[in-house]
């Protein structure tokens, strides 16, 4: 629906129009006058036209086409200034003006045909391949009517002289012809078949109408052989029917609906249900909100302003609930600060709990993990307070029993703390156990073939066999070597220069039968255990 004051505006831009007509066909009775004022008269006219458009439609690609348009509709009428008031009575000049006409008659239909093919939705690539030709062929048409001197395939001149100037048509002009009427039709049923308002349908009469009567000008034009005549005054010359043609077809397509545009938005600002105003340059107000009330100064609303385009937008937020909200918030937060620090107090001494609880289970676990040692050793001590001056041998397992109890609990707090253990440590624990078996007639020697992180579960069993076997072997005069691979395929092997009986060889494989494989054998009076 057109609202009053749009009617108004096409209105005003009608008669503006036909004021212009009107005054062209009484100047040829007006003696002395100059056309001048006319041609200057439908530029400005263009030019108002085009404003109205920048401010309305929406799409920037469209606004662009419609300024080429505008553009192009300006150049007719200083093409025609320039050809019969200041260059036409020179040859050159004159025909070259003449071809220069036919560049704004060829993209005016064009452009047409561009803007159509933005509206509604459509395939970007597509259209812009689609435009992209168009613009070729286009470009290469004004080129060859410009440059017709050369070939004479546009218009064939008989006669250059201005005064007697003489031509027929070529097949360039026909397709000129085709291509601007072929443009012009085709952006309409583009329109038309884009449009997805039912409203634009049903009047679609009136932009075909527009197009009816503009064609039939410019056929009129043509059979009349030129400028058509009532009482000797031209009625109309082909700039004005291109002017009519293009403003009254777009207008009419912009006001039935079928092109997007920001028309009415002052009514839709008007019924948002927002508590705001638009004013311009001078603060004065040019649309307001039905709930607008003026609440400037007051704590319970926000007052915020944006700038525009001519003027700003002012809009108030009512925050007297945010306020309540608030403080309800800073009361709840204080009250969640003391909770919050009970909290903390109490997951520090729960964290505390835990932390003891873990030593606890440690220390239950190291314990567990060295009991027989400790109890072997608490009966060699009360040993050799009994036994006196044969207490050295004692001492001497003690010494062993000991140094694992010791190395034992560290690769225990060190597996407590990560499941994985540096081999170094497997080092170090074999060479203490090393020393006092060497004080026990047990010479030990130990390689390393490898550095690296082992799973710690497996290198406290590895040390826990070597002592196993070790102590078997204390008192014994022997020799044992120690062979440790890894990390990647941990494996340690045992080598003893004396025979082990198979029953403890079999009581160690049944008691590290978990975890580990170890696996016994012998050659040549040398005994060789290997675990991995």
């Amino acid at each position: 629906m057109i609202s009053n004051t749009q009617r108004k505006k096409i209105m005003l831009h009608i008669a503006a129009f036909m004021i212009i007509m009107l005054y062209n066909y009484l100047n040829t009775f007006i003696p002395g006058s100059s056309h001048d004022i006319i041609s200057f008269s439908y530029m400005g006219f263009v030019v108002v036209w085009y404003l109205s458009i920048k401010e309305r439609v929406i799409n920037d690609s469209m606004r662009r086409f419609f300024f080429i348009g505008a553009l192009s509709l300006v150049l007719l009428f200083i093409l025609r200034l320039a050809r019969w008031n200041y260059f036409g009575m020179y040859e050159m000049p004159n025909e070259l003006l003449r071809y220069m006409n036919y560049i704004p008659l060829i993209l005016i239909p064009m452009v047409s045909l561009n803007s159509a093919l933005m509206v509604g939705v459509y395939n970007h690539e597509k259209t812009r391949r689609l435009i992209a030709m168009l613009w070729i062929v286009g470009i290469g048409l004004c080129a060859l009517v410009v440059t017709n001197t050369f070939h004479n395939f546009a218009f064939r001149i008989k006669d250059s002289n201005p005064d007697s100037f003489s031509y027929s048509y070529g097949p360039g002009y026909y397709i000129i012809v085709f291509f601007s009427l072929t443009s012009i039709i085709s952006a309409f049923i583009i329109l038309i078949h884009r449009c997805r308002l039912s409203t634009s349908r049903r009047l679609a009469f009136i932009p075909i109408l527009t197009l009816v009567v503009g064609i039939a000008l410019i056929a009129v034009y043509f059979v009349s052989g030129g400028a058509p005549k009532l009482f000797g005054s031209k009625l109309y010359n082909l700039q004005e029917v291109y002017i009519f043609l293009y403003i009254a077809f777009w207008e009419s397509c912009i006001q039935i609906g079928l092109i997007p545009t920001n028309s009415d938005y002052g009514k839709v600002f008007e019924a948002s249900g927002l508590d705001a105003y638009i004013c311009d340059i001078n603060d004065k107000t040019v649309y307001s909100t039905k709930n607008y009330t003026p609440h400037e100064g007051s704590d319970d609303y926000r007052v915020t302003e944006q700038d525009i385009r001519g003027g700003k937008v002012v809009w108030q937020d009512d925050i007297s609930s945010v306020k309540e909200i608030r403080a309800s918030l800073i009361e709840v937060t204080k009250e969640l600060a003391d909770e919050n620090e009970l909290l903390e107090l109490e997951h520090e001494m729960s964290s505390r709990k835990e932390e003891l609880e873990s030593l606890r289970n440690l220390y239950d676990e190291l314990y567990d993990s060295v009991n027989p040692e400790i109890r072997s050793l608490r009966k060699l001590l009360t040993d050799i307070r009994q036994n006196g001056s044969d207490e050295l041998p004692l001492i001497r397992q003690a010494a062993v029993l000991g140094a694992f109890i010791k190395r034992r609990s560290n690769l225990s707090i060190l597996a407590h703390n990560s499941n994985e253990i540096d081999m170094k440590e497997l080092e170090y624990s074999l060479r203490e156990s090393m020393y006092y078996l060497s004080l026990a007639n047990v010479k030990c020697s130990v390689m390393m073939g490898g550095r690296g992180s082992v799973p710690a579960e497996v290198l406290i069993r590895m040390y826990e066999i070597f002592h196993a076997v070790s102590s078997e072997l204390i008192g014994k005069k022997c020799n044992i070597m120690v062979n440790v691979s890894g990390p990647e395929k941990l494996s340690m092997k045992i080598m003893i220069d004396s025979l082990v009986g198979e029953d403890f060889t079999e009581r160690l494989k049944d008691r590290f039968k978990e975890g580990l494989e170890v696996s016994y054998d012998k050659d040549e009076g040398i005994t060789y255990i290997i675990c991995r």
